[in-house]
């Protein structure tokens, strides 16, 4: 009985060892097998709306570009411009320069496992060409015909020499025909469940609160692809941002986050940090075709868009409202920083006069032009039509709300008749697309040099097509002198060129500069090593929609083990 008594007891532990080592042995195969899932921030809604259209440029998610469709090819500007081929391996100018053929990548296929070719690239520029309202990348103003000699090559014929159409063509999203031909409206179709060609291509959670966007299973770059899911929570705006830190669950934020030092990286200190470098430049944009006629003949007036800008107290801008992150702009070209070297001091001097912050020359400049104030104080434009406009700023954008108040504070001393709204940032888009606002606080994205901010935000061929090009601005002078640029074949015709281009908008003063806002990212190394930081300033490293580099970024980025 003894002896029997033993061996159940060592049967029994014998099968309780097995069951504890399978136990064991699952949990680390679960641990191991765990997706790899990032959580990041890129935008403010108040509740998600399943739209993956890559041509809805005020609708659409901003994981949408990059991320489901992948660019042809991708311009670094911290490392000179240098390309860097995605679903294009090259490209090369005719001997010309009226033409531009690119091979394509072999063996790319979208995520629904169809191989991409040469005639969805074609499909898609000829899409844009026949349909103006998702020509995204402006390609109507340059392309004259598409030509797909070989499944592998794209020909592009311009209408004429454009020595700077591969970096606009950095924004097309290539879509797949085989889906896109049967879409009855391409711009208000949803897309809801895409197919594309980027890392992260499967919806596989939409909810109005938060979205999981995973793994595309034919990417044709999966072995440098270290993440399974972009996990993306509904985050309003800023101050919601700040109540969620605490909880350590973000990865990569793209936010304004003011006392940064003690509201994030206090958090956790050893795995929290951000880099802010100098972006582009902020500046309030005037509706020059606004349908409110009393407004739109003050707004085309120069005199009275000066004086706008004399009532702008940029110093509490940027110290009070963007807690010292921004930086004041001090030119009328409003000139990027990060662009110094491109500088013309020519469009400067009596032009930058008007980046004063002084009120009373504001006024003073108002009566002279014949800007009458009422018994209520407001002024009326020359034509006695009085003048009552709104500053339009995203809904939970706490930082240009502010930059708003203050400017309004000063256009009222000056006696203009201003409000503040705040839509929805979804809204926000739609009124700068459509036309449907007075004023807006709004940027631009820069590219490897600063021409394409200017000719994306001021040129005719964009004006009201783009957010950024709100204005609808239209100078035929400098229209000349970008087209001049886009034809120049050197650095130092270019450099002449946009010397020019400086000056016009110095005198023109099409919108305000005020600020140059700082690159929003944040970062934590908790959960993912990789990050881009001023120690290695290797890209632009922030996520949002303007920032082609975020996919180089994504694929830097590994779990830590």
């Amino acid at each position: 009985m003894r002896s029997t008594a033993i061996t159940r007891r060592n049967l029994l532990l014998a099968a309780t060892g097995v069951a504890a080592s399978l136990a064991y042995t699952g949990a680390f195969a679960t641990a191991a097998n765990a997706e790899a899932t990032l959580s990041m921030h890129i935008e403010e809604q108040t509740s998600w709306v399943r739209n993956f259209n890559p041509f809805d440029l005020a609708g659409r998610r901003q994981s949408t570009m990059d991320f489901i469709y992948e660019p042809l090819v991708i311009f670094n500007a911290d490392d000179a411009g240098k390309p860097i081929f995605r679903l294009a391996t090259s490209y090369k100018f005719s001997d010309d320069l009226k033409s531009i053929t690119y091979v394509l990548r072999d063996g790319v296929k979208w995520s629904d496992g169809q191989p991409l070719t040469s005639a969805d690239v074609k499909y898609t520029l000829e899409l844009m060409l026949k349909n103006p309202a998702v020509d995204t990348a402006g390609v109507g103003d340059t392309i004259a015909s598409v030509e797909a000699p070989s499944a592998s090559e794209v020909k592009i014929n311009l209408k004429g020499v454009n020595t700077e159409f591969p970096e606009s063509l950095a924004d097309l999203a290539v879509v797949p025909e085989h889906i896109w031909k049967t879409v009855a409206d391409p711009v208000a179709f949803k897309n809801e469940n895409p197919v594309g060609s980027g890392p992260m291509t499967e919806i596989r959670r939409f909810t109005p609160q938060v979205y999981e966007q995973c793994r595309n299973p034919n990417y044709w770059d999966a072995a440098s692809l270290h993440v399974d899911c972009l996990k993306l929570p509904q985050i309003s705006g800023n101050d919601q941002m700040l109540a969620l830190l605490p909880e350590g669950t973000m990865d990569w934020i793209g936010s304004f986050l003011p006392q940064i030092d003690k509201t994030f990286v206090a958090l956790d200190p050893a795995n929290n940090g951000y880099w802010q470098p100098a972006a582009e430049t902020v500046a309030f944009q005037m509706n020059l075709k606004t349908e409110n006629a009393a407004n739109a003949k003050a707004f085309n007036d120069l005199n009275f868009r000066r004086a706008f800008s004399l009532a702008m107290d940029r110093t509490a801008m940027v110290d009070v409202a963007g807690f010292g992150y921004p930086v004041a702009s001090q030119h009328a070209s409003g000139l990027p920083p990060r662009f110094e070297a491109w500088r013309n001091k020519a469009a400067e001097g009596a032009a930058d006069e008007w980046m004063a912050y002084d009120v009373d020359k504001a006024n003073k400049l108002l009566d002279d032009a014949g800007y009458k104030k009422g018994d209520d104080g407001f002024r009326a434009n020359p034509a006695g039509q009085p003048i009552a406009f709104t500053i339009i700023i995203p809904n939970g954008w706490t930082d240009w709300i502010d930059d708003a108040q203050i400017a309004a504070e000063g256009l009222r001393a000056a006696g203009l008749n201003v409000s503040v709204a705040t839509p929805e940032y979804e809204q926000w888009q739609k009124q700068l697309l459509d036309g449907s606002f007075d004023v807006a606080l709004n940027s631009r994205a820069d590219g490897s040099t600063p021409f394409r901010g200017y000719y994306q935000s001021m040129s005719t061929a964009f004006a009201g097509r783009i957010t950024s090009a709100a204005t609808r601005y239209s100078n035929p002078k400098l229209d000349e002198a970008f087209n001049a640029y886009r034809k120049a074949t050197t650095d130092e015709d270019r450099r002449k060129l946009f010397d020019e281009v400086q000056v016009i908008v110095a005198d023109d003063f099409p919108m305000v500069p005020v600020f140059n806002g700082p690159t929003w990212y944040q970062f934590s190394t908790k959960r993912f090593t990789g990050w881009v930081t001023d120690k290695e300033p290797v890209m632009n490293p922030e996520n949002h929609d303007n920032n082609r580099m975020r996919l180089m970024h994504l694929l830097r980025l590994k779990p830590v083990q």
